[in-house]
């Protein structure tokens, strides 16, 4: 496997795996009040949090920032449970989607600290870190489309099975998400 590919796939499943739970609530806190004709959006939100998760890692990989991981874990939960409580605080959607851009900017840059010391390690001995920082974070904006349309389209399932109150799909959806890191934080 070349390093275009190792670092890609481990972008992909720094996303797509399990163990990214944080990832995935995150985006799906952000994306939930959306519908299949907001893709663009999505693409946007995407685009958006992967320039921050990269920014931030790139600074950390770089010496630049110095963090405290089990306090940007913490910080993690904390983007998560803002952001699904801001589901519940705006039920306009023009607001919503203005405060979920930024949210997904600005907390991005919070995620991209929490994955620092393990791209550290994986680099670790390696004279040029850019590269393999920018084939992973093409990794992860790949997984964050495909699990981003994955979301729209399980959201547009349930809309259509469940209710067609699209803001009571958001208030349960985002309430499961609030319990659960609830639960973590404690």
């Amino acid at each position: 496997m070349n390093d275009f590919q190792l670092y890609f796939k481990l972008g992909l499943q720094h996303i797509l795996s399990w163990s990214s739970v944080d990832h995935i609530l995150f985006l799906m806190a952000l994306i939930v009040v959306f519908s299949l004709k907001d893709w663009r959006k999505l693409l946007t939100l995407v685009s958006l949090f992967t320039l921050a998760h990269t920014t931030s890692l790139i600074l950390s990989v770089y010496g630049v920032l110095h963090v405290n991981e089990a306090l940007i874990d913490t910080l993690i939960l904390w983007t998560i449970l803002i952001t699904a409580l801001s589901n519940l605080i705006f039920s306009n959607h023009a607001t919503v989607t203005k405060v979920h851009y930024y949210f997904s900017f600005f907390f991005g840059l919070i995620h991209g600290l929490g994955f620092a010391a393990d791209f550290k390690m994986m680099i670790a001995g390696q004279r040029a870190k850019l590269i393999p920082l920018l084939e992973f974070a093409l990794g992860i904006e790949t997984a964050q489309i495909i699990l981003g349309l994955a979301i729209l389209l399980l959201i547009a399932v349930l809309g259509r099975l469940w209710t067609k109150n699209t803001r009571e799909l958001t208030v349960l959806v985002s309430g499961i998400i609030i319990g659960y890191v609830l639960a973590l934080l404690r």
